[in-house]
């Protein structure tokens, strides 16, 4: 299979992921059939993402990381996908964090489409990671590194590792909420979420 045709692929179970992640999302309460754990076709549509990022090579599967696509494809298996589930109750987290996440992941699988129709996929290889992207860490809270005692007991700065550690979804970022608030707001196709979002990912991602 060659590069576009995994990208479509890819761009399809992106698309139906969203959407169904966006009917069943943890805040809105639904009476139904495996309502704690969420529909189990989230963890199908997760892994064809999952595989499809991984065939389009390292290069592009860390763009997309560098987005979030781990962040937006935290699970693969029920057992995840109702700890994802809870901890988005806890952490009152607003779909909008994972709306603004989709529609930059939808931007750049558009970028990667018209690359590599040019045929220019070893040009795309050689892109630093964080070229034209915003990185996730915006969607993270960093905890501060330990201090530890110098000359007089003086605390002295300890330097962060190479990799920077950071777990926690930050749902206090009020820029890209705002921004994906106010343009539900402005989208007249009605009230369901779902629907809203799909159709700003259309005019403004993919």
């Amino acid at each position: 299979m060659d590069k576009l045709s995994i990208l479509e692929a890819l761009q399809g179970a992106h698309d139906k992921y969203f959407r169904l992640l966006l009917e069943h999302y943890p805040l809105i309460p639904k009476n139904e059939l495996f309502a704690d754990f969420g529909p189990p076709e989230l963890c199908d549509f997760a892994i064809e993402v999952h595989s499809c990022a991984i065939a389009l090579g390292p290069k592009a599967r860390e763009r997309l990381c560098y987005l979030g696509l781990d962040l937006l494809y935290p699970f693969d298996n029920p057992v995840d996908l109702y700890n994802w589930r809870v901890r988005v109750k806890k952490e009152s987290i607003d779909h909008t964090t994972y709306a603004s996440i989709a529609i930059r992941i939808d931007s750049e699988l558009k970028r990667m489409r018209r690359i590599f129709s040019l045929e220019a996929d070893a040009a795309y290889e050689a892109v630093p990671t964080e070229e034209f992207l915003v990185s996730k860490a915006r969607y993270k809270l960093v905890a501060a590194p330990e201090e530890s005692k110098g000359k007089d007991d003086q605390p002295t700065p300890v330097a962060p590792p190479p990799t920077m550690h950071v777990d926690t979804v930050n749902i206090q970022y009020a820029a890209d909420s705002q921004a994906v608030s106010k343009l539900e707001k402005e989208t007249t196709i009605g009230a369901n979420i779902s629907n809203i979002i799909t159709a700003l990912r259309t005019l403004f991602g993919g």
